[in-house]
């Protein structure tokens, strides 16, 4: 009796390690910097697409133009573009696309640039952001419910995707938000 139960001991023991270890390793995943990772939700984080995405896929989309920005200072982009999109007029969230030569470009000097203004550790003062053009729309206020406009050093942009050759920061108040944004514009990006 005594030794059926110490087998029985041994194997719940090895059971309970070979589940701890998947655990782990599901939850560790392979550290390759983000590129290839997926977000476990609506879009993959970088989609490593050979296609080459214009200003105008945006627009055929129903992207609506606010701004297009001078990418002096943003090393390698070759267009930015800042609007707004939503299936609700009403209801549009904004973006901020950065346009690269190619995929490999935008993950070579994108992310960098992107984890900058996005998150909740976003760097988004004037005196310390890299790249200052578009600061203004990359921030948000928080106010107090009365007339001043209060702190103003939020981020807009949660989080981002790399599609093809394209950064797209992405508005909402926390990464999934942002990420079903992403996902919600690049659906209908033909």
């Amino acid at each position: 009796m005594r030794q059926a139960n110490s087998g029985k001991a041994r194997l719940l023991i090895l059971l309970i390690a070979i589940a701890a270890l998947s655990v782990a390793a599901v939850a560790c995943g392979s550290d390759d910097g983000g590129v290839g990772k997926s977000f476990d939700g609506p879009i993959a984080k970088i989609d490593a697409t050979d296609r080459v995405y214009t200003i105008q896929d945006l627009l055929d989309a129903g992207f609506k133009k606010s701004k297009t920005y001078d990418v002096e200072g943003l090393p390698g982009a070759t267009e930015v573009l800042y609007g707004f999109y939503g299936v609700d007029p009403y209801d549009r969230q904004e973006y901020e696309a950065r346009f690269y030569p190619s995929h490999a470009r935008a993950i070579e000097v994108g992310i960098d640039y992107a984890d900058e203004v996005t998150g909740p550790e976003a760097v988004i003062l004037k005196d310390i952001q890299r790249w200052k053009v578009g600061l203004t729309e990359r921030r948000q206020c928080a106010g107090n419910g009365g007339h001043h406009s209060g702190k103003c050093d939020n981020p807009k942009y949660f989080d981002y995707v790399i599609v093809g050759n394209m950064v797209l920061l992405c508005q909402g108040k926390d990464s999934p938000t942002s990420l079903q944004h992403c996902a919600d514009l690049m659906a209908v990006v033909q």
